[in-house]
C-alpha cells in the first residue's frame, strides 16, 4: 500500500498551531511539518512492535524504551480520559527528561537508556532532534505545545502499517507452528511404537530437542513432519508385512506336515577351490587402501545438528547434494547462496558452515546474509596442509 506523505497543515491542522516559527528554532519537531499517516491506537502499535522485535533486531529492553516513549505522547481524550488514536495532529516529539523515561522504562539506568536510544535510532524507529545545548523542551504558541526539541517518533508512526501487517503474519505463523508441533508429537509417539531401524529411531528421538527450541521455524517443522510421515508409510511397514507373511506360511507348513523335518536354507555354492582353503597373496598397497576409512564419512558424526535430521551419512554425490540444499532450505538460505558456497568451499565445507549457522539459528536475524559473510571469511583463509575444510567434495 502506497503512502503519500503530506504535512499536517494540508491534512487540516489548526491555523494557530502551525504558524511559521522563527529560524532560531529550525531543526525541532513540529506538528506543521509532520507527515500524514493513518491513525493508530498506542496499544495496538505497541503490541505489533513487541511481536516483531526479533525481526527489527531489538532486545526486550529496547522494546520497553519504546513503550516508555509512546506513553509520553499527548493522546489522551480530555472528555473520557481514555487513550485516543495517534494522528498527524499529535505532537510526535517526546521532550521528557531522562529521569522520567528511565522511570517509565522499568527503572533502567541513564546509561542503559542512552544505549537503547542509540539502537532505536540505528534501526530507524526514532530521530533525535537536539537543541543547541542538548536539552529537550517544548515550544508554545497560544498556550498550546506546537513543537519541541527531543526524540521524534515520526519514523515509527510512518512504519505503523508495515509493522502491524508483519505482526499479523508472525502471529499466523506461530499458530501454524503450534499446530505442526502437535501433529509431530502425535506422529513421533506412533513412530516410537514401531520397529524402526537404529538410524530412524535416532532421528525420532532427536526431534524432541528440535521442537523444544524457541527458534524452530515453519520450514524445519514441515521437514520433520514429512520425514515422520515417510517413516510411517515407508519401508519399515512393508518389511513388517513381509515378515508376517513369511511367518504365516511357515506356521501353515508346520500344521500341514507336523512330522516333517525343518527345511534348511540352500547352502552356498562352493567356489572353484572345492572347499579348499587357498591362501592368496595381495600387494601390500592395495590392502592399505581398503582398510583406510573415508575421512568425509567420519566427519558426519561431528555435524550434530545435521546428523539429527539425516542420521545416515550420504553414500554418493546425489545424496550429498540433496542433503546440502534441503538443510540449507531449512535454515532459510537461498539456493543461489548455497550454490555459491559449494563452488567456493565444496559440499563438505558448505555443510560445516551450515552446521555452525544451525547452532546459533535463534540469534541470527538474516541467515542468508550471515551465510554469505561466512563464505567470504572462510574463502579468504590461507589453506595449507592439514586443512579442516576441503575445497571440493
Amino acid at each position: 500500500m502506497k503512502q503519500q506523505q503530506v504535512t499536517a497543515l494540508s491534512a487540516g491542522a489548526q491555523e494557530d498551531c502551525v504558524q511559521t516559527l522563527p529560524p532560531a528554532f529550525q531543526g525541532m519537531g513540529s506538528i506543521a511539518h509532520q507527515p500524514y499517516f493513518r491513525g493508530v491506537a498506542r496499544r495496538d502499535l505497541m503490541a505489533a512492535v513487541n511481536t516483531v522485535a526479533r525481526d527489527l533486531g531489538l532486545r526486550p529492553a529496547s522494546v520497553v524504551v519504546i513503550d516508555a516513549l509512546l506513553s509520553c505522547l499527548p493522546c489522551k481524550d480530555s472528555a473520557s480520559g481514555k487513550d485516543a488514536p495517534i494522528t498527524p495532529l499529535t505532537l510526535l516529539t517526546v521532550f521528557a527528561a531522562n529521569d522520567t523515561l528511565c522511570f517509565r522504562a522499568k527503572g533502567i539506568t541513564d546509561r542503559q537508556l542512552r544505549r537503547h536510544l542509540a539502537r532505536l535510532e540505528e534501526v530507524g524507529l526514532i530521530q533525535r532532534r537536539d537543541s543547541a545545548n542538548g536539552k529537550r523542551f517544548p515550544i508554545y504558541r497560544g498556550g498550546k505545545v506546537v513543537a519541541a526539541f527531543g526524540i521524534d517518533l515520526t519514523p515509527l508512526l510512518l512504519r505503523a502499517d508495515e509493522l502491524m501487517a508483519l505482526a499479523q503474519r508472525r502471529r499466523c505463523e506461530a499458530d501454524e507452528l503450534r499446530g505442526l508441533k502437535s501433529c509431530i508429537q502425535r506422529l513421533r509417539a506412533e513412530c516410537l511404537n514401531r520397529a524402526l531401524s537404529d538410524e530412524a529411531t535416532a532421528f525420532v528421538e532427536a526431534t524432541r530437542n528440535v521442537l523444544r527450541r524457541a527458534g524452530t521455524t515453519l520450514t524445519q517443522a514441515r521437514a520433520i513432519l514429512q520425514q515422520l510421515k515417510s517413516l510411517l508409510t515407508g519401508a519399515p511397514d512393508e518389511n513388517d508385512a513381509l515378515e508376517t507373511a513369511v511367518e504365516t506360511k511357515a506356521n501353515a507348513d508346520v500344521i500341514a506336515h507336523p512330522n516333517a523335518a525343518p527345511q534348511l536354507s540352500e547352502p552356498c555354492k562352493q567356489s572353484g577351490t572345492d572347499g579348499q582353503n587357498v591362501r592368496h597373496k595381495e600387494p601390500p598397497n592395495s590392502y592399505t587402501k581398503k582398510t583406510t576409512q573415508n575421512p568425509q564419512t567420519d566427519r558426519w558424526e561431528d555435524l550434530k545438528t545435521l546428523s539429527a535430521f539425516y542420521p545416515k551419512a550420504p553414500t554418493n554425490q546425489q545424496e550429498l547434494t540433496r542433503i546440502t540444499f534441503e538443510f540449507g532450505q531449512m535454515l532459510r538460505i537461498a539456493q543461489s547462496t548455497i550454490s555459491k558456497a559449494i563452488s567456493t568451499l565444496g559440499y563438505w565445507g558448505t555443510l560445516f558452515v551450515q552446521e555452525q549457522l544451525a547452532l546459533k539459528a535463534d540469534a541470527v536475524r538474516d541467515p542468508d546474509r550471515y551465510f554469505l559473510k561466512a563464505i567470504q571469511t572462510r574463502s579468504q583463509r590461507e589453506v595449507g596442509h592439514g586443512q579442516l575444510l576441503p575445497a571440493s567434495c
